[in-house]
């Protein structure tokens, strides 16, 4: 399914206004005609503002205005989405399969997205674990002042040695 711009909807809405066919127009700017179709509904109900309309949220109240004035004036999905500024059909029928399986909770928005990540709280480390850490950390330092010493004992010696041979 290929996207087309306001620009090119809008031109297309006003030459089936003009009086070309849906199937002429269609084929000029490489549309299908139920495309130019729903571009000329879209023009007549809302003028050319009606191609300019950003993704909107709804609440729940106009959700069930639409799914109730669809049901008690026989509209279809394309008739109310036109009706309503609603961007596409797939949206209302998503509605309606919710409303049917789950009533007015359906209709309700769902957040999208990825849960945030909660770290876990660790609990205070007991006295023994403390003093294994602190253990653990003296024996690392302990390590470390051996080989710091056992390195400067080296370099000195090779000094001395240097010292000599000169």
């Amino acid at each position: 399914m290929s996207k087309f711009t306001h620009s090119e909807r809008l031109a297309a809405a006003k030459a089936v206004e003009a009086g070309d066919s849906l199937a002429d127009v269609g084929r000029q700017f490489g549309m299908s005609p139920q495309v130019v179709r729903r571009s000329f509904l879209l023009y007549q109900e809302c003028g050319a503002a009606g191609f300019f309309t950003k993704n909107a949220s709804y609440t729940v109240a106009q959700k069930m205005q639409v799914l109730e004035v669809i049901r008690s004036h026989s509209l279809s999905h394309e008739e109310a989405a036109v009706k309503f500024g609603i961007k596409g059909t797939a949206t209302i029928r998503e509605w309606e399969r919710r409303y049917l399986e789950n009533g007015m909770d359906g209709l309700t928005s769902k957040k999208k997205g990825r849960r945030p990540r909660v770290s876990k709280l660790k609990a205070p480390p007991t006295p023994y674990e403390q003093l294994l850490a602190e253990n653990e950390y003296l024996r690392a330092e302990n390590e470390y002042l051996k080989k710091l010493n056992a390195l400067v004992a080296e370099r000195e010696a090779r000094e001395k040695h240097d010292e000599a041979t000169e």
